[in-house]
Parts: C-alpha cells; structure tokens; sequence
C-alpha cells in the first residue's frame, strides 16, 4: 500500500468525546479469547440495529458456516450505525465490524486504534425519482425538492457530493426535506411533497416497495467510484491474531461467492434462525424471490468481489481515489495516513483458497434447492 498522506480539515469530533461516549456503551468484546471449545471469540459491531437479510450474509451465514468451521465464535452487537460500531472497535468494545466506508475513514482519521482490512467495490449511494416524473438527470433536479432521511447521514452527504460534480450547487439549486425512510418516506413522494429522494441500496428497494408508482434511479457520478463498504478490525486484534482476522476475512470472501451463486442459502439461513425476518402472507416461493430481489442490488456492491477478483481489495489507485474523494467533498474531515490506517494485505491473504470449489458447493446445493 502506498504512502500517500491525505490531509483536510479538522474533524469534528476529538477524540476525547468519541471514546467517552463509547464507554457509555455496553458491549463485551471478545478479543480473540478462547472459548471452552478452544474456539476464538470476537465481537462484530452492526449498525443495522437488527437482524434482517442485508446482514445476513455475516450475521448469520458466515457466523454460523465458514468462521464457526474455522474456529472463530463471532457474537452481532448491534448499535445504531456504522459511526458507532466504528467507534466500539477501535475504543476496543467491539473486534471488528462491516461499516459504510466514510465511518471507517471518520473514526480512522482520529484513532490509530482502527485498521481497515478490507474495502468493498462498486457504489450503493443513490438518487431516486417516480417512474414517470420528467427528471432524467441530477441536473434536471434544479428546482426540485430532494427528500432524504435526515441532513446527518450517508444519504445525504454522498448524494449532494454527486450533485456537486454534476454542476448543481447542493445548497443554492436545490432543497432539502428530511422525510425518514418507509411508509414515511413513501407518503412524501405519492404526495408530490418531494421530487426526488436520495438513499442508498437497502432503503430504497423498501420505500420503492411501497410507493403508489415504482420508482427510478438516475445516473450518478458516484457509479464510478469504487468504496462503498470498509471491513475493520480493532489494532490490538489484528496484531495479536492476524491469522484469525484473516480467516474472518476468508470466510466472508467464501460467502460472498454463495450471495452470487446461490443467494436462496443465505436467506434460508436467516429464516432458520429468525423466522420473524421472513415475509409473511406469500407462498414460500415467492417470499424467497421478493427476498433476493430486495438484497440483490445491495449485496451486488458490498457483498462482492473487487476489480481484482479478490473479496476486500482495491487497487493502490483505487483506495487513493476513494480516499480523496470523502476529503475532498466534505464528507469525511481530518488526518488520514493510507500507509497507516489501511492494510488490505489481510483481504489479499485471505483470498488463498479454492474459489473453483466453494462454487461447485453453492451450485451443487442450489441444484437441491
């Protein structure tokens, strides 16, 4: 990895408040302790807030399949977002944790205490209109009432740095109404109360779920931008168990070869431990089909395999880019040192195992299915 050293404003929160609110939060972590199976243990930080097929992949598939067979107990504690779980792991309270790239560069560019071991291609980050509005571009949005969840998260900084690139000012040309997300969120665009509404996969298969008319996704710069999603460890973890945090990273490039070829597994896995997350009043067929429609887009961008064919590596250049990027537009501030804070070395070692028969598996089982 490259030594380049990226360096921007101050950021807004010292790192003295971060720690102090994350001692407020009480999660165990595991650590890489041994269990009374000799199994290692490890916390995973989850800003999902709960169990859902999104997660499913590594909450429950990885967890129950590949780490569990390679030793590692890994425990989901769920908090309430990416900021926070990146802020348990490197406080310590938690071992590792998925997280939205711009948390991971946050909390990174405050505590030497984060390592990202892993970073995820392709764009989740999304502008979405009614299917039969007159908008075609980010540019016909000028005028236009853009509704977002709220003005503190992911949806919005992405999707004004978007519309920045494309030449409309994201404060002068625009408007901004915080709408939630659901049935809230689908209300305001029925009602013509916004034009648009910027979100990211997940959320916006939920609300196109629910609007009276099926919604469309318009061309963004960001779909050129590689870094949607950032696997972190905590520093002491990985230098104490680096093979562990491998075979947590090799387990989850394994599973990210089921999400492709055989999804179906993922989310019967999930509904065999909750059976609450499956969709309910549909025959079994069709709730699985709606299920792998609604995840499809989302596990295409973080549950996939970088340029190089490797689950969690990018390019030196590509990493750079991305870095860059959430500096340059404000989405992310502080000091970041690449060389420092990111070691995709873990994600490349990991990726040492038979690809050919983890798929012959998949298709095997999803032939039974």
């Amino acid at each position: 990895m490259q030594t380049t050293r990226v360096t921007r404003r101050r950021a807004r929160l010292p790192l003295a408040a971060v720690l102090a609110f994350v001692v407020a939060v009480t999660t165990a972590c595991g650590g890489g302790a041994g269990g009374a199976d000799g199994s290692k243990s490890f916390t995973l930080a989850d800003g999902a807030q709960n169990l859902s097929a999104f997660n499913a992949p590594y909450d429950v598939f990885a967890k129950d399949g590949y780490w569990k067979d390679a030793g590692l107990e890994v425990t989901p504690q769920f908090t309430q977002g990416g900021t926070q779980s990146a802020q348990l792991v490197a406080s310590g309270k938690a071992d590792i944790s998925v997280v939205g790239l711009s948390s991971a560069l946050q909390v990174a560019a405050q505590s030497p205490n984060l390592k990202i071991v892993g970073i995820t291609g392709g764009n989740i980050w999304k502008m979405a209109v009614p299917e039969g509005s007159d908008v075609q571009s980010l540019d016909d949005l000028k005028g236009k009432t853009i509704g977002v969840q709220a003005l503190n998260t992911g949806m919005y900084l992405y999707n004004r740095a978007a519309l920045e690139i494309d030449g409309v000012d994201p404060d002068e040309d625009v408007k901004w109404l915080p709408i939630g997300t659901g049935a809230q969120a689908a209300a305001a665009l029925d009602s013509g109360e916004v034009d648009a509404f910027a979100t990211y996969y997940g959320p916006y298969e939920v609300v196109a779920g629910l609007t009276k008319e099926p919604m469309r996704l318009l061309p963004t710069p960001l779909d050129e931008l590689d870094g949607s999603g950032a696997w972190i460890v905590n520093a002491k973890v990985l230098k104490e168990d680096r093979e562990s945090v491998v075979e947590l990273m090799r387990g989850m490039s394994k599973t990210a070869i089921w999400a492709q070829e055989n999804p179906e597994a993922i989310i019967q896995a999930l509904w065999d431990e909750d059976p609450a997350t499956k969709p309910r009043g549909q025959s079994d067929e069709e709730a699985m089909a709606a299920t792998v429609e609604l995840v499809a887009n989302y596990w295409g961008q973080v549950i996939n395999a970088g340029g190089d064919g490797m689950y969690g590596v990018l390019s030196d250049e590509a990493v750079k880019k991305a870095v860059d990027f959430h500096f340059d537009k404000g989405i992310v501030e502080g000091t970041f040192d690449i060389a420092k804070s990111v070691d995709l070395s873990v994600s490349r070692d990991a990726d040492e195992y038979d690809k050919a028969e983890v798929e012959a598996e998949a298709e095997a089982e999803a032939a039974k299915q």
